[in-house]
């Protein structure tokens, strides 16, 4: 449960991000967080060392095509082990593999209709002359269930061609920090414009602007894009960047209505956490403080946000979710005992065979009805089947919903030197780089988990770009990684900096530290970076560390200080410490004009 704030004077400073009565910097938790996934020797999802040879030799007579050898060992298996039929099927499929008769194939699907390749067996008996075939289970539609919220990249308005060769002009005079350029493209390039495309071009100058540090001609021209009157993404923009320009500014009252249009019009989550979580910030600084709880309130409904996290932990609210990792028992093992499914995705786990493993649950969640969709969650999560596990939470029956930690699954693995880092970190990066893919190759060459790149790797002692496919080795050079940024003065060893580090690189973030008005406010230096992408993935990161700290300790080591203006620290073995930055620009605090 996240710490209780019960006083609304209380709940007003967190929200503008004003110093309560703690320490400049203070330390947090003092171990690293641990993550309840498996279980005693007596669990169902305990195998004896006799099962797993057995298991093991059949698989690999299979993948050496010792046919006779595999089928041998696989008849010798116990009539109701799973993993009998299951052995059958990959035999009487695999290519190569002699020809089995037609009673051995309708005796395998009559018996063991529940296997992911029954389909695939009934098709080749009727082949070979079957004209009555099994009866096989019912197989459930599967739609998308969702993923946690993410701020999203606003498109192009496709429908307006002029805009869009004009934008393409105007973002060469942006990479070039010339927002100056920029705008005098407008002055012929606006004519014939539709109000959609008038709204994005003048944004995209608005800004051009703002990343600068000139925020009365960023606010100028978010006016001037608003005048269009084309609602829509990019209008929700320039109401973002009139908020942030006015907030640098000192000027609440602008910046309080701003925030509450994009709460108000934003058609993404996030954005819309965003703008509910600044606008409580600009009530607040404006003694406005009876509106600041209805604007927490609002963002916080976004539970799975940055910034829904952040208004959350203001108002004393817990996510009202048990972890998923930690709740495989008697219960879940009730639901799925009967299913030779779910018994043989154990079995198979337990001696490396993951991908057969991963077919057997999601068929299992195709066949095995809503009342199975929970428990098949959370043995994903058990048998450290991440991807297995995100699957299931994106896809499952109509009018199902998994609670929110299925989709941060925990695996229990750990980097080949140990954990240095904390886990909830290093699970962070990996969500966001590779969705927990071990073999995903980024058109940059970055491999495996947490997206190293084999220069970066061959840097720290990597032998083969190849090692990065395998997780232990992976997460240990992402860990070398994050503690290498953690080290450089660009970072100073700022978590926020690191995470933006290990998107855009250290080189990017040494010159932001000088040129982004940040005023000292974590906050603000987030949402000014130049750079989307990095925007977005700190934004996402830190959402992430959040939530796995939650889902293993119960309570996030950074929410209250970050709501504060504090920074928090690059985690060590004794948590993060919390550090308050003095105010880049030198002024003080806001008042109720622009200056």
């Amino acid at each position: 449960m996240i710490r209780v704030v019960t006083r609304l004077s209380r709940l007003a400073l967190l929200a503008m991000g004003v110093a309560m009565p703690v320490a400049a910097m203070a330390e947090t938790a003092n171990t690293l967080p641990s993550f309840p996934i498996m279980t005693s020797d007596s669990s169902p999802l305990a195998l004896g060392d006799g099962d797993k040879g057995r298991y093991r030799a059949i698989f690999s007579a299979l993948r050496d095509q010792k046919w006779a050898d595999a089928k041998a060992m696989t008849i010798a298996l116990d009539t109701q082990d799973p993993m009998r039929a299951l052995a059958l099927s990959e035999l009487y499929l695999a290519k190569g593999s002699p020809k089995v008769e037609l009673f051995e194939l309708l005796d395998l699907v009559n018996k063991a209709a529940w296997l992911p390749k029954a389909d695939q067996l009934s098709r080749l008996a009727q082949k070979r002359g079957a004209t009555i075939l099994p009866t096989l289970p019912q197989i459930q539609k599967m739609v998308w269930l969702g993923a946690a919220p993410r701020r999203e990249y606003v498109a192009a308005v496709k429908t307006d061609m002029l805009a869009q060769a004009l934008a393409g002009q105007i973002q060469t005079f942006v990479k070039a920090d010339n927002p100056v350029g920029a705008e005098a493209l407008l002055g012929t390039g606006e004519v014939g414009l539709t109000p959609e495309g008038l709204t994005e071009v003048r944004q995209r100058v608005a800004w051009s602007y703002y990343i600068e540090n000139d925020d009365a001609n960023a606010r100028r021209m978010a006016t001037r894009a608003l005048e269009a009157r084309a609602g829509g993404d990019w209008a929700v923009q320039a109401h973002w960047t009139t908020g942030l320009a006015a907030w640098r500014q000192n000027d609440c009252r602008s910046a309080a209505p701003a925030f509450a249009n994009v709460a108000a019009l934003a058609g993404n989550t996030d954005m819309r956490a965003a703008g509910a979580y600044w606008a409580s910030r600009a009530y607040m600084v404006c003694g406005q403080a009876e509106k600041v709880e209805n604007y927490l309130k609002l963002a916080a409904r976004s539970e799975e946000t940055f910034y829904g996290l952040l208004a959350r932990e203001s108002l004393g609210m817990s996510l009202g979710a048990t972890p998923v990792g930690s709740r495989f028992g008697p219960t879940e093992w009730q639901m799925l005992k009967g299913s030779p499914n779910a018994r043989a995705a154990i079995a198979l786990g337990a001696i490396g065979e993951t991908a057969r493993a991963d077919e057997a649950l999601r068929y299992q969640a195709k066949i095995g009805g809503t009342a199975q969709y929970d428990a098949l969650i959370r043995l994903a999560g058990a048998l450290s089947m991440p991807e297995t596990q995100l699957w299931l939470a994106h896809n499952g029956p109509a009018g199902k919903q998994p609670d929110s930690f299925a989709r941060f699954p925990a695996p229990d693995w750990r980097p080949d030197g140990g954990w240095r880092v904390d886990p909830s970190l290093i699970y962070a990066h990996t969500l966001q780089e590779s969705g927990f893919r071990t073999n995903v190759v980024s058109s940059a060459g970055a491999r495996g988990l947490m997206q190293v790149r084999p220069g970066t790797g061959s840097d720290m002692g990597l032998a083969s770009a190849d090692q990065l496919f395998v997780p232990s080795t992976n997460m240990e050079f992402g860990q070398r990684y994050l503690e290498a940024l953690r080290d450089m003065s660009a970072t100073g060893g700022l978590l926020p900096k690191v995470m933006a580090a290990y998107n855009a690189g250290p080189l990017p973030v040494e010159r932001w530290n000088s040129e982004v008005k940040d005023k000292g406010d974590p906050l603000l230096f987030i949402e000014s970076l130049p750079y989307y992408e990095t925007r977005a993935y700190v934004n996402i990161v830190m959402r992430n560390y959040w939530m796995y700290q939650i889902q293993a300790k119960g309570d996030a080591d950074c929410l209250t200080g970050m709501a504060q203006g504090m920074w928090p620290t690059f985690p060590n073995a004794k948590g993060v410490k919390l550090v308050r930055l003095s105010k880049a620009d030198g002024r003080g605090g806001m008042n109720g004009g622009s200056d």
